[in-house]
């Protein structure tokens, strides 16, 4: 069966949630930090937010998008920038590309769209 509207991964994530909440059990997550405050200190440890963004360009240029849009997501967190918005967009693109799920696309899709739009481009 192909997953061509949605896919196990997320309806497992959901079902999970429904039946045991958000909690999954580590204590780190009950009260975590703000995620701007959490990407500022990500970056300062990761050595600033030029070599983060370094860093997020060059996961971009080995085709490893999803942490690609995890470093530029520290990044935008800690300081709106948007450079940042048109390197994330263009990885969403890119796993837009490669989604089967005709919804993850969509959202993909859609979501760099915003991101240009926020940055100036569109």
């Amino acid at each position: 069966l192909g997953e061509y509207y949605g896919c196990a991964e997320w309806a497992v994530r959901e079902i999970y949630a429904a039946y045991l909440g958000w909690f999954d059990g580590n204590p780190t997550h009950l009260h975590p930090l703000a995620p701007h405050i959490r990407s500022q200190k990500m970056l300062e440890l990761m050595g600033g937010k030029d070599r983060t963004e370094a860093a997020a360009r060059m996961a971009f240029e080995k085709h490893e998008d999803q942490w690609c849009l995890e470093l530029c997501d520290l990044c935008y967190e800690a300081e709106p920038d948007a450079a940042i918005l048109r390197l994330k967009a263009a990885a969403l693109d890119r796993l837009a590309e490669e989604e089967t799920s005709a919804n993850g696309r969509h959202y993909y899709k859609a979501c760099a769209k915003e991101l240009r739009k926020t940055a100036g481009l569109d």
